[in-house]
């Protein structure tokens, strides 16, 4: 039952998306936060992909009260208090707590709002604690996730080819190639590759492979990786490639079309953000995208689906 599926994994959730955030920080609505490790306390901290946000326990900021914060400095998990080192208790938001477990699923949170002004904002942390990918046809993978909220989710989406543009001088020869699925890796993500030349664009559990595990990524590489592999895809035991983008561990049809990846731009510049753009293009079959996704709480069952079709002329390298 769905119930027993959510009790088996309150232990160790691993991602919130997070939602209820006023419009001055609406960038943080239905943005993932992965756990990094924890923090001296023994509490998780959590980063938002592809942005410098996070979500730790700090058991006192310089005022003596403990709890749970949303912010832009990535806190010391050597420090006992003032995790982000500031002397001051100023945070995107934040809620009074003393459990160190996880942070409220569900609970009003002082926000750094309008005009600089903090507000009370009801925010939900919608907890993926399990997620499992299954594929489909080629180029389409459906993934189901239970939460601890009570909540299931289940994505079903077309893998279209992508077009990718944003890397640096460097590595200007990426710009403008156009990346098709061709392969399915272990953990059921999508494998694109280039058209005429050795480039590759895949999801990677852990880069290299060894202790202590580092976060998933995808991964923009010229080196060809396995479909078998559950780590380290292209063999080579390093973390050695021409950009990257952390990303949650398992659940995934396509990298974002937008986000800033750290690319390797040469040795003056060396690893820096840019702004990577993967957007769909002609090349895969005819498809239907259909999202479902349904809530069960408190006895009231909400539905959404949403439907589009998309349609696509096949096209060879």
């Amino acid at each position: 039952t769905a119930a027993s599926m959510v009790s088996a994994h309150l232990a160790n959730p691993w991602m919130y998306t997070l939602s209820g955030a006023c419009d001055t920080q609406g960038d943080l609505n239905g943005m993932p936060f992965v756990k990094q490790g924890s923090t001296l306390s023994g509490a998780p901290y959590y980063k938002a992909l592809s942005a410098e946000r996070y979500v730790y326990y700090d058991p006192d900021c310089e005022d003596g009260v403990p709890r749970w914060v949303i912010d832009v400095n990535r806190p010391d998990v050597n420090k006992t208090h003032d995790l982000d080192g500031d002397g001051n208790c100023d945070y995107i938001g934040r809620v009074d707590s003393r459990d160190t477990s996880h942070p409220p699923t569900s609970e009003q949170w002082t926000m750094l709002c309008e005009d600089g002004h903090y507000k009370m904002q009801f925010v939900v942390l919608l907890e993926g604690s399990t997620t499992t990918p299954t594929t489909l046809e080629k180029g389409a993978t459906s993934t189901t996730t239970t939460s601890r909220n009570g909540i299931q989710s289940t994505t079903t989406k077309a893998t279209a080819s992508l077009s990718l543009n944003g890397a640096c001088t460097y590595k200007r020869s990426l710009n403008g190639l156009i990346f098709d699925v061709v392969s399915t890796a272990a953990d059921g993500s999508p494998i694109y590759k280039a058209r005429g030349v050795e480039e590759y664009i895949y999801h990677d559990a852990d880069c290299d492979g060894a202790d202590p595990v580092t976060i998933a990524r995808w991964v923009l590489d010229n080196s060809k990786p396995s479909s078998t592999a559950t780590n380290d895809l292209d063999g080579d035991g390093k973390c050695t490639y021409h950009a990257c983008l952390d990303s949650a561990p398992v659940g995934h049809s396509r990298p974002p079309a937008s986000a800033e990846w750290s690319m390797y731009c040469g040795e003056a510049s060396g690893w820096i953000p840019v702004g990577l753009t993967l957007q769909e293009v002609s090349g895969g079959a005819k498809a239907t995208q259909v999202i479902i996704n349904s809530a069960n709480r408190n006895g009231i069952m909400a539905v959404v689906i949403a439907v589009s079709l998309v349609t696509a002329q096949v096209l060879f390298a």
